[in-house]
């Protein structure tokens, strides 16, 4: 009976570390099979170990969708913790021509979806993004740590949310001046969590993208319910025995 309890625990912790979906080391990469682009879909960023900071996001949208039904892999939505406010900054790189995202977006959410700020372009010359903790003013946009949501698209995809029984852009993005610099949620309805996304302008624009990060840890690996249970019975049947 001791063998097979202990051949258990190890299945136990084999399998753990098997659940959680992790990166080794500050760099993650998107899965394999893509990031989904809603909370419910989202990449959880965890590390093997489930600790240490995150410093840098890796992934690719594919398009394919064009401007039909989902518009394709036009947008990537990762959930990830944001530790320390105080430094927190997201920013997207420019990467070769020919193989990187030209022309991304960034958003950043609450745990809900709701929209926190977001950015097209850095300036008229420069198409990459940068997110910051910051209402341009001197204020935070918040102050605690927590779990949030950080999505990159191929511009100009942006959020929607559901308002008064219509489809509105969360954010306001100028369009058709495509403001440069972080914005905020629309003054209006920006307290609404994020249900959709318009198409992208150009459904060319896609690629490899990186996303630098600041102030941004591991998600903890949660531990498999079940699992759990199975390994305290089984310590419980070998101390009566």
């Amino acid at each position: 009976m001791r063998m097979r309890v202990e051949h258990g625990l190890v299945a136990v912790a084999a399998l753990a570390v098997f659940v959680a979906t992790a990166s080794a080391g500050p760099i993650f990469d998107e899965p394999p099979g893509g990031t989904g682009n809603s909370t419910s879909t989202a990449t959880s960023v965890v590390t093997a170990d489930g600790t240490g900071d995150i410093g840098l996001i890796k992934g690719e949208l594919k398009g394919s969708g064009g401007f039909v039904g989902g518009y394709g892999d036009y947008q990537d939505v990762y959930r990830i913790y944001i530790a320390d406010p105080s430094v927190f900054s997201a920013q997207t790189f420019a990467l070769d021509p020919q193989s990187g995202l030209r022309d991304p977006m960034l958003y950043l959410f609450d745990e809900q979806g709701r929209g926190i700020a977001a950015m097209n372009d850095l300036n008229g010359d420069d198409l990459q993004a940068r997110l910051h903790n910051g209402d341009g003013a001197g204020n935070p946009l918040f102050t605690a740590p927590g779990i949030f949501y950080l999505a990159i698209t191929s511009a100009m995809s942006e959020p929607t949310a559901l308002f008064g029984g219509e489809i509105v852009p969360l954010f306001e993005m100028g369009l058709p001046d495509h403001q440069t610099g972080q914005v905020l949620p629309h003054g209006g309805w920006g307290g609404e969590p994020f249900t959709g996304w318009t198409a992208p302008t150009d459904p060319e624009n896609i690629g490899l993208y990186e996303i630098g990060l600041s102030g941004v840890v591991s998600l903890p690996i949660p531990a498999p319910a079940g699992l759990a249970v199975f390994g305290l019975a089984a310590l419980g049947r070998r101390r009566r025995r």
